[in-house]
């Protein structure tokens, strides 16, 4: 992928630049200096300098004759002296409307990732800042556009920013309506920000699409060549070397170009030289590394994947529920309460079940002592669960004599808040009984939360939002968030699922860098094993006997699908997986067609993200969109 005069071995470029970058990183030092000229944005449609020139010339009847357009126009600007604003009109139309291709992307994603912090370009247009806002918070990035600032202002920006995610537009900016042509404008640094561009061109340098042409850039590319501190790297699309890339020689550029081995796909290869391709195939190898660092990370992840299956179990049956209560039995009678209330709510009949259920056991005594059994009414307003929802029996009823330990029980709790509310009320009318919780299943979510919930008596753990019991259906009376464990970015993922008086709101997705989409899989048919390097994903099982298989190992291609790192398990209807970005996976329908939404989290490049293992269907080698 890279060479000094001569290609070295293609196959391991890729990952040493990958290494560098993550090493440096790691070192505390800033991120790499990325030069962007125009031939980065030919891609997404804005035309190079001379061609823009030569659209505004022959559109408006600027006169050429034997010059060139680029000349012609800067001369017909500077001898009417034509202000920036009115120079917007000319070139608005060529540099705005457009959409960013997929290297601004993957150059967006490694600026995420602190391996790239600066970007000097020469181009006018936002496609660059467009990117980076997907990937980064406004507030983190800062945009400087020369011209409009000082340049010593912009000087002692840089310095205090110090690898934090800047932009400098050397040349103006469409957004500020600033158009910096011809060398007149173009050239004489200040002192102070020649300085500081020299120290960051003198560290790890990406020179992509002939930004070089600026002669003030070019010169400090050439001054820092015997104290350069790390690497410069010229991506150089034409295979023929111009007089701008043999100075970029002479300042010790390494060079990027022609057809090299592509990353992902054995016996593909990519031109390298071209903007899209070159971002694309390093931000793959640094994700490949990156993935490498955390595979611990990736273990964890297939746990709480596996773990998955069991607490995201959606049925529980006439024979569980018999096992759970007999074994519930034992807690409660550990617990030796006075008095055993049962929530009795109307709308959701589960703990006047669990009465029905526990009472033939805890009467028998079992050798102990025999209970005090009582209900305790919970409902909400309207016929509705969860609106204005509130204890509505007497309490002050309840027989206390003699009382002093209350336990509480329900069938099921998935926020807390209705046992809460029984125990608010007892605690008010009887201040000096001690009140305890049960229920035969907890969510994961106030498992894990601090505070009462830890002395709960329970025996199953869900991470749904509902149940379904032998007496129906039981859900959520409040917010409910079901999280997931990410591997390597270590963000973390969660669903927020909000309830109405009409029903409930899962929210999958809310102002992230996401793509959703909806696979139906025909009967018997299985797609491909492969894992993604840019993206996590979020299975939603939509139909029952959905098949995964899953490895966070590294696969190598002798594996076969019995490999016995593969694990395998069956999501059930309403089932959610969230598989992180290097873990292996497969997704399979059996006897019925099935259907699954998946939700990605993160740079969502069909053409390039995707590496396939075994595949029936014979496309081991091609991109994600066959």
């Amino acid at each position: 992928m890279v060479a000094k005069r001569k290609t070295k071995p293609a196959q391991s470029v890729a990952r040493q630049l990958a290494v560098q970058l993550i090493k440096s990183k790691g070192t505390g030092r800033p991120g790499a200096t990325v030069l962007l000229g125009a031939g980065a944005s030919i891609s997404s449609g804005i035309p190079l300098w001379t061609h823009l020139a030569e659209r505004v010339c022959r559109e408006c009847a600027i006169p050429c004759s034997d010059k060139p357009p680029t000349v012609a126009l800067c001369e017909y600007f500077s001898r009417l002296d034509v202000p920036y604003e009115i120079r917007y009109t000319f070139f608005q139309r060529y540099l705005e409307g457009q959409d960013h291709s997929i290297g601004y992307s993957h150059l967006g994603q490694m600026v995420k990732d602190g391996l790239i912090s600066t970007v000097l370009t020469t181009n006018w247009d936002s496609l660059l800042e467009a990117a980076l806002l997907r990937f980064i918070p406004c507030a983190a990035l800062k945009v400087l556009v020369r011209g409009e600032m000082p340049d010593d202002i912009i000087a002692d920006v840089l310095s205090w920013r110090h690898g934090r995610p800047t932009v400098l537009k050397l040349h103006g900016d469409v957004q500020s309506r600033r158009f910096l042509l011809g060398d007149s404008e173009t050239r004489g640094f200040d002192g102070k920000l020649s300085l500081k561009l020299s120290e960051l061109l003198s560290d790890t340098t990406f020179v992509v699409g002939q930004s070089a042409q600026d002669v003030d850039i070019l010169s400090l590319l050439i001054g820092c060549a015997g104290k350069r501190k790390g690497m410069l790297y010229h991506v150089r699309h034409a295979e023929t070397p111009s007089e701008i890339d043999s100075l970029l020689e002479r300042a010790g550029a390494n060079v990027v170009h022609g057809e090299q081995a592509s990353i992902l796909a054995d016996g593909h290869t990519v031109n390298v030289g071209d903007f899209d391709s070159f971002f694309t195939q390093l931000n793959l190898a640094v994700q490949r590394e990156l993935i490498e660092e955390k595979r611990s990370l990736l273990r964890q992840a297939e746990s709480s994947i596996l773990n998955k299956e069991k607490t995201g179990v959606g049925y529980i049956n006439y024979t569980r529920i018999s096992d759970l209560v007999d074994h519930f039995a034992l807690q409660v009678q550990e617990a030796d309460p006075d008095l055993i209330l049962y929530i009795d709510d109307p709308s959701a009949p589960g703990g006047m079940e669990l009465r029905r259920r526990l009472l033939p056991l805890l009467k028998s005594g079992r050798g102990r002592k025999k209970f005090a059994h009582d209900t305790i009414c919970v409902k909400g307003q309207g016929g509705s669960r969860a609106h204005k929802r509130g204890v509505t029996s007497k309490v002050s009823d309840l027989k206390m004599d003699g009382v002093r330990k209350v336990l509480v029980l329900d069938a099921i709790t998935f926020s807390g808040n209705t046992l809460a509310l029984a125990r608010e009320q007892l605690k008010e009318a009887f201040p000096n009984v001690s009140v305890k919780l049960g229920v035969l299943v907890i969510s994961q979510q106030l498992l894990a939360s601090e505070g009462p919930a830890k002395d709960y008596l329970y025996q199953e753990v869900t991470d749904r939002h509902e149940i379904f019991f032998p007496w129906g259906v039981t859900q959520t009376t409040s917010t409910f968030d079901r999280s997931f464990e990410a591997g390597v970015d270590g963000e973390g993922r969660r669903v927020a699922i909000g309830k109405r008086p009409w029903g409930t709101i899962e929210v999958l997705a809310d102002e992230e860098l996401t793509s959703v989409r909806l696979l139906t899989i025909e009967a018997g048919c299985k797609l491909s094993f492969q894992r993604h390097l840019c993206r996590d994903e979020l299975f939603v099982a939509l139909d029952d006997n959905i098949g995964l298989d899953i490895c966070a190992e590294d696969l190598t291609r002798k594996a076969n699908p019995y490999d016995e790192h593969v694990k395998s398990l069956i999501l059930e209807k309403s089932d959610y997986v969230l598989i992180p970005r290097g873990v292996w996976h497969r997704t399979k329908a059996s006897m019925d067609r099935v259907r699954l939404l998946e939700v990605a989290f993160g740079l969502y490049d069909q053409s390039s993200d995707i590496e396939r293992r075994w595949d029936d269907f014979e496309r081991e080698h091609d991109d994600g969109t066959k």
